[in-house]
């Protein structure tokens, strides 16, 4: 009987231990490469050259488990998720970038423990990691940097720590100044 007690102590801290809370996962990326060729177009698509990292997104995070994916209601930022929406089996949920607080408040309630992507623009990716208690890892993202991808990770206890990362071809404003030195 002793033994039997020893063991279902033993089972009951390991599954305790097992269930623990797991960090919160958030990838965070500007939209691809939009069209530009007419300023008065409010909500453009996608150049080829956006479609081209909007694949290389999803082919980046092909081996993750992406529990929600979140969107601007833009259809740049929507295109630009959409392989990844597609190779997940996820549809895309809209979130509004003027309340980043709120949002970010619900969609942390929503996936405590579980991994996301956000997609939003230039002036808004980084707000976005403060909403979630983080700091900036940048200090901004040039109106033609589209290939930053980063990772928070917001432990249970709160700690957050964000990883920078590229996906897609460099920048080629980035190379085309490379070139000239």
């Amino acid at each position: 009987m002793k033994n039997y007690c020893s063991f279902l102590l033993l089972f009951l801290t390991i599954s305790l231990f097992a269930q623990a809370e797991k960090p919160t996962r958030i990838y965070l990326v500007r939209h691809a490469e939009k069209m530009t060729n007419d300023p008065k177009e409010k909500d453009p698509l996608l150049t080829e050259y956006g479609n081209k990292r909007a694949l290389a997104l999803a082919k980046k995070l092909k081996y993750k488990t992406i529990n929600n994916i979140y969107s601007t209601n833009y259809k740049r930022t929507q295109s630009t998720v959409i392989p990844s929406s597609k190779q997940q089996k996820k549809d895309i949920q809209l979130y509004d970038a003027k309340i980043l607080t709120v949002e970010a408040a619900k969609i942390l309630k929503e996936n405590k423990g579980k991994t996301v992507l956000i997609v939003g623009h230039s002036n808004t990716v980084l707000e976005t990691i403060e909403a979630f208690g983080s700091k900036r890892p940048i200090p901004s993202i040039d109106d033609q940097e589209y290939d930053y991808l980063f990772l928070l990770t917001i432990n249970p206890n709160g700690e957050t720590k964000v990883k920078v990362m590229h996906y897609g071809q460099a920048n080629s404003y980035k190379e085309g100044a490379q070139m000239m030195h």
